[in-house]
């Protein structure tokens, strides 16, 4: 329901005093000033507004006479509305300000919401903030309203009313148009116009013509993800990795492959259903957040990471708000993936005694169990045991897949990409890779890459050589895995697979596990560290 259809339904039911939050305070008076223009609004009803600045503003004239010119004070300004004996709309800008200065004003309020109610003729409210801030005492007598951000429609207005008078559009190819549109969903109007007004700017520099360009769609995806970050609790990562940045871990990578159609109009008239999104659990280092990264990369869409720390905090009520804002903001900018990243550390409180945990979790499952918008969340956990049941059940995730030690093969995959990315070609005739993969028994995917970053050093100091087999060999006999002191941790989730709680990420028998019992046992004698590495497991 828009703005509008809620505003009109409050004022038909003679619900005279509602609160408006939103930072938008021009698109909120154009939607009450296009109200005010429709056939439907009272005839002789005026609207006005007032700020403790310019005091009363009269954007539609009332037919009963209305004192515009005379000052209101904040003891006043109550009084003056109460007394009106007219017909009219009255928007309070920053009255928050006047509530927090003067306790009065807030019995002045509840009266006038229980008063306006029943008197004629008829007399509205609208206490405009920029954010949720409505007090105890007002909670259950004034209703809040929350303006939405442009969808695509209002946003192709705002760009043709922004670019258009300059010529910038002309001869702009619908697909680019449409690529403008895109990047620019997501923020509000007036963030929106600022962007666009700066993407005119840039395409006139060193032109005869402002005509809008690639250029322009890349800047205001930059400046997107700048205002996106300064929000808080979203992050866009408009550059997303690909598949082969992934070693192993096939059984998800065919998942999320079989799925990248699922988004076009095809899938759509085929009748499939769109990805809901993953759960994803692992010991930390198995690449979680990176096959995060891939699937957007796959499916082509947008990245945005839901900061949970960043969700809670401020006044009380503020972490409902922050993580209704971040769902929002991801289903106008949807299609894209909602990656949200250890979780169970922000929902372990969820039963604590404040309860904004809990009424946060309940926001949020509610809203994954209920979207419509194609908004896939990837949620990564290195322990589920401190997460809710309820958070992993069918229908708010389309599978858990678990993410194992790598095998032998995963291994070798796995250096060879961390190889490909030094830049160092002609990687399986250079190097041993699979006696690097037997060293490395244990080792998760981000142990490896610190086993490639510490075999760089010597090769470094050692004239600036290309490293070697043996330099991977050092690094490794000088690390003990993680694996070895999660031992019990790693079997409990593993369990998760053998029972069907969730599915094998890799392509793996049982053969191919890695028996973490066994690691020192499988070194061979005289390997680089073996005895090193012997004395800090024993401790």
């Amino acid at each position: 329901m828009s703005l509008q259809e809620e505003l009109k339904l409050h004022f038909d039911a003679r619900i005279a005093v509602v609160n408006v939050v939103s930072t938008e305070e021009a698109r909120v008076l154009r939607e009450l000033a296009a109200m005010a223009s429709q056939p439907g609004w009272p005839e002789g009803e005026g609207l006005y507004t007032w700020d403790i600045g310019d005091q009363f503003v009269c954007l539609r004239k009332a037919r009963e006479p209305f004192d515009d010119k005379r000052e209101a004070t904040a003891d006043t300004i109550l009084r003056m509305l109460r007394d009106y004996k007219g017909s009219a709309t009255f928007v309070l800008k920053d009255f928050h300000q006047i509530w927090e200065a003067k306790r009065g004003a807030l019995r002045s309020l509840r009266n006038l919401a229980a008063h306006l109610p029943e008197t004629l003729p008829r007399r509205n409210i609208v206490i405009l903030t920029p954010e949720y801030c409505l007090p105890l005492e007002l909670k259950h007598d004034v209703p809040v309203l929350e303006l939405a951000k442009p969808d695509a429609g209002e946003m192709e207005e705002l760009l043709e009313r922004v670019a258009g008078p300059s010529g910038a559009l002309a001869q702009v190819e619908p697909a680019l148009r449409a690529k403008l549109v895109e990047a620019a969903l997501g923020l509000t109007s007036t963030q929106a116009e600022r962007v666009f007004r700066k993407a005119v700017v840039t395409a006139s520099r060193g032109r005869a013509s402002a005509r809008l360009d690639e250029r322009c769609a890349d800047l205001i995806t930059e400046e997107k993800c700048a205002i996106i970050r300064e929000s808080g609790a979203l992050e866009l990562y408009p550059y997303v990795e690909n598949a082969g940045r992934i070693g192993g871990l096939e059984e998800l990578k065919s998942w999320l492959e079989v799925r990248r159609m699922a988004f076009s109009e095809e899938a759509h008239s085929y009748g499939l259903s769109l990805p809901r999104g993953l759960a994803l659990i692992g010991i930390p280092g198995t690449g979680k957040s990176l096959c995060a990264k891939v699937a957007a990369g796959i499916w082509a869409q947008p990245l945005l990471r839901l900061d949970m720390g960043a969700v809670f905090g401020g006044v009380l009520g503020a972490s409902e708000k922050n993580i209704r804002d971040a769902m929002h903001i991801a289903e106008v900018i949807a299609p894209c993936v909602l990656w949200v990243d250890e979780i169970e550390k922000a929902f372990a409180g969820s039963g604590g005694d404040s309860g904004t945990a809990a009424r946060v979790l309940a926001t949020f499952l509610n809203w994954m169990q209920e979207k419509q918008a194609p908004v896939s969340v990837f949620a990564t956990a290195n322990n589920i045991k401190f997460l809710p049941p309820e958070f992993l059940r069918k229908g708010r995730f389309d599978e858990v897949f678990f993410l194992d030690l790598p095998t032998l093969n995963e291994r070798e995959q796995i250096l060879e990409v961390l190889l490909r990315q030094i830049r160092i070609t002609d990687i399986r005739s250079k190097f041993d890779l699979p006696q690097v993969a037997r060293a490395t028994e244990g080792f998760v995917g981000a142990e490896l890459e610190a086993v490639v970053n510490d075999a760089q050093f010597p090769a470094f100091m050692d004239g600036g050589r290309e490293i070697e087999t043996a330099d991977l060999l050092h690094a490794a006999g000088t690390m003990v895995p993680l694996a070895k002191s999660h031992r019990d941790h790693i079997e409990m989730q593993r369990k998760l697979v053998l029972f069907g709680q969730a599915r094998n990420a890799s392509r793996s028998t049982k053969d191919e596990e890695v028996n973490i019992d066994n690691l020192l046992d499988k070194r061979t004698p005289g390997e680089p560290g073996a005895r090193k590495l012997e004395r800090k497991l024993d401790l």
